[in-house]
């Protein structure tokens, strides 16, 4: 099989297609064939080595894939050969054309939904649903910041704090067809993050109050001054920061208004199983009725996976990023 290999850190040309063995499934183990496979901001971290959880070269990028199942390992009973499945891979491995995967982090998709549907809200979606859900607790009627709502998370973001009962929904995006793409799903204020006066519209969008949550998935300076745009006992979420630079933060400046710094990272729900199934039957559930949409943005063939995280790293991209073996 076709299997994308990096064999030193750096730029998007180290993302190498190789020629390797299908792998076999071990206990409690389901190998799938894969249909399409999602392309992450951490993917290319990863492969700058620059994020969060450090990796040995040569490594096998690709954290999620959707597909048929094809083998079951000893042990397996929640799933059955010939499912089509979506599944986290915490140990990579996904841009390839089989993938090995442990079989309760994967989840059987509704017939009503593609395999590249279904991957726009597995990483995406678990991580909007969660975030807003369990790390923000979303109260009604609270105001929400989201930066980068056109992105993958965040155009689920906007329509699952809608869903919550938000009161106002703040969108930032770095251009005027991105910021259309966020009202079109239900944000009521549009903002491009590339202006220097941003936060200062922000603040005006509230009458000068603030937001009560914002999140975050820049990093960076667009980090630092988010701070100037919470309201008292506000909170800020981080959970991306695709430039790789400093996001540091001097704590005592969030005493005054008693403001809540917190950080959110997908990879620890994989210990919170029945979290992660509740997150899945929501997403999944609400795509099938329509009232949860699904932004595809743009598929390359497998061989292209370095043309992919050069669109998506340059922001030329909206939507879910995909894969095609």
């Amino acid at each position: 099989m076709k299997q994308v290999i990096v064999h030193e850190f750096g730029g998007p040309e180290k993302l190498i297609l190789h020629d390797v063995a299908v792998p076999s499934a071990g206990d409690g183990q389901i190998v799938i064939k894969v249909e399409a496979s999602g392309v992450n901001f951490s993917d290319g971290m990863q492969r700058r080595n620059q994020y969060v959880f450090p990796v040995t070269l040569p490594y096998l990028p690709g954290f999620e894939v959707a597909g048929i199942v094809t083998e079951l390992g000893k042990g397996v009973e929640n799933i059955s050969t010939g499912d089509r499945v979506v599944a986290m891979l915490p140990n990579g491995g996904g841009y390839a054309e089989y993938a090995v995967i442990p079989s309760y982090l994967a989840a059987v998709i509704p017939p009503t939904i593609s395999a590249q549907e279904s991957l726009a809200l597995q990483v995406q979606g678990l991580t909007a649903y969660l975030m807003l859900k369990d790390g923000a607790k979303l109260q009604a009627g609270q105001t929400v910041l989201i930066h980068a709502a056109a992105g993958g998370v965040g155009t689920l973001q906007v329509q699952i704090a809608k869903q919550m009962g938000a009161g106002k929904i703040i969108a930032t995006a770095s251009n005027a067809e991105k910021l259309a793409v966020a009202k079109s799903l239900g944000a009521d204020e549009l903002i491009n993050y590339t202006e220097s006066d941003w936060a200062q519209k922000v603040k005006d969008a509230t009458g000068g109050k603030g937001v009560d949550l914002i999140l975050d998935s820049t990093g960076g300076e667009i980090l630092r001054n988010s701070l100037s745009c919470l309201a008292p006992f506000g909170k800020l979420i981080s959970y991306g920061n695709p430039g790789g630079g400093s996001t540091s933060i001097e704590a005592f400046k969030l005493v005054n208004n008693n403001h809540i710094l917190q950080g959110f990272g997908l990879a620890s729900y994989f210990e919170k199983p029945d979290l992660m199934q509740e997150a899945y039957q929501y997403l999944f559930s609400q795509a099938a009725t329509g009232k949860l949409k699904v932004h595809i943005g743009q598929t390359f063939p497998l061989k292209d996976a370095a043309e992919a995280h050069e669109q998506l790293e340059n922001r030329k991209t909206t939507g879910k990023i995909v894969l095609i073996p």
